[in-house]
């Protein structure tokens, strides 16, 4: 029918129609239009953070002593939660680790699996945890941990630290079944060899 009506009438039309609905309209375009640059900026401000992350983690891999501490303290402080200062953290838990501070290499792990967002990233720091608690003689947390490391590129190193833990708890049985688990997870371009020992030395497992 609006092909038959006049210039006028359409006109009229329109302007009723604007009176009606023209606020809400605006009000709609204003908020997509908002929604759109507020989208943009967060996206270059994470840009900027990650960058700004990035140039002080390297100038911490390339400091020494204490300057490498002041730029650590200076990511955890200005970078929370990013993956830089979650590789610091485990930087610092290799370190204590390296020292046989077993114990004081956790509360870094524990920092990073707090602040941490990608899940894959996070569950090697659940399998660097189970490994430290395994040489605390904390078994119990340490197959608790492991058991919550959910990334099937994991699974193969997964398998054998619950195999080791089995082992030294005297439960041969369980271990040769979680190094044969393993042994079938482990990548193709692998050479489990000391994992194939592992398999074949407890063969013939029979626990009660």
């Amino acid at each position: 029918m609006s092909d038959y009506l006049t210039d006028e009438e359409q006109l009229d039309r329109l302007k009723k129609w604007w009176e009606q609905n023209g606020l809400m309209l605006a009000g709609a375009v204003a908020l997509a239009v908002v929604g759109v640059v507020g989208w943009n900026w967060y996206g270059e401000s994470r840009s900027a953070e990650v960058a700004a992350a990035s140039d002080l983690y390297v100038a911490y891999l390339e400091a020494t002593g204490t300057e490498q501490e002041t730029i650590a303290e200076t990511l955890a402080a200005e970078h929370s939660g990013t993956t830089y200062h979650a590789l610091v953290l485990l930087r610092d838990a290799q370190r204590k680790s390296a020292e046989e501070d077993f114990e004081g290499a956790l509360e870094p792990l524990e920092a990073a699996l707090a602040v941490v967002r990608e899940d894959s990233l996070a569950d090697i720091i659940r399998l660097r945890m189970a490994r430290l608690e395994q040489q605390l003689d904390r078994s119990e947390a340490a197959l608790a941990r492991l058991a919550d490391v959910r990334s099937a590129g994991l699974r193969s190193q997964v398998q054998e630290l619950k195999g080791d833990i089995h082992m030294a708890r005297g439960e041969r049985r369980l271990a040769h079944e979680s190094y044969a688990a393993a042994l079938e997870a482990a990548p193709e371009d692998a050479q489990p060899q000391l994992l194939e020992l592992k398999v074949a030395d407890t063969a013939d497992a029979n626990d009660a």
